[in-house]
């Protein structure tokens, strides 16, 4: 008779690596600490800036605040970067400095352009998911939509004025968990993916919208 087993052993690195602390795994508003931040230059010639944060003793990444766009244009993210200086208190930024960092569950050592006024500094972030189709597949996507003052939840016009201070958060908070659908994607189709993922099965939603003709993911290319 054929024994069916209820549960295989796995003995890997990855299986066997301890998990510690909380997870960004959905939208809202978070304290982190900004570990260090990089400047990431596109084959075509934008900038962007990814964040390697911590929360609550874990790791996470948002990739792809753009600074500039292939032309040398400013991208409209340009402004929240800025926000994101005033209220560090941070005047100029030098040329950014490399580093090697072990990033990633494999803890792979890799070199990043790091802005070095940036590292260690404890922020508010608003982080909202987006859902769309790329080749036939749903991609997720975290998008930064605000920063905060750590200490008291100030924005960069908060910090100037010194008023209000606060005020915005509150009304943002109203917000925070939204999430974004594009692509003709809804939120049920969004969980049948993520338990398919969970399951290790494979599911491609049927939303009737064209293919997406932009890379949707927050890395610059």
């Amino acid at each position: 008779k054929e024994i069916t087993m209820f549960f295989t052993t796995k003995r890997d690195a990855q299986s066997l690596q301890e998990q510690t602390g909380d997870f960004i795994n959905k939208s809202g508003i978070y304290d982190v600490i900004i570990k260090f931040a990089s400047v990431n230059k596109g084959d075509k010639g934008s900038i962007s800036i990814d964040f390697n944060c911590e929360y609550k003793g874990s790791e996470t990444t948002f990739y792809g605040l753009r600074l500039t766009n292939n032309d040398g244009s400013d991208n409209f993210q340009k402004a929240l970067f800025n926000k994101l200086l005033v209220i560090l208190g941070i005047d100029a930024l030098a040329e950014p400095t490399y580093e090697d960092h072990a990033v990633g569950k494999d803890r792979q050592v890799k070199s990043f352009a790091v802005l070095t006024e940036l590292s260690d500094q404890p922020i508010k972030i608003r982080v909202q998911y987006s859902y769309s189709m790329w080749q036939g597949e749903i991609v997720e996507r975290r998008e930064i939509k605000n920063f905060y003052r750590a200490s008291d939840g100030a924005v960069a016009s908060e910090v100037e004025s010194g008023e209000n201070i606060g005020a915005q958060l509150n009304k943002d908070r109203a917000y925070e968990n939204n999430v974004t659908y594009k692509d003709g994607l809804t939120e049920a189709m969004v969980a049948e993916w993520k338990a398919a993922k969970k399951a290790g099965t494979s599911y491609t939603p049927n939303t009737g919208a064209k293919p997406a003709t932009t890379n949707p993911f927050g890395k610059v290319s």
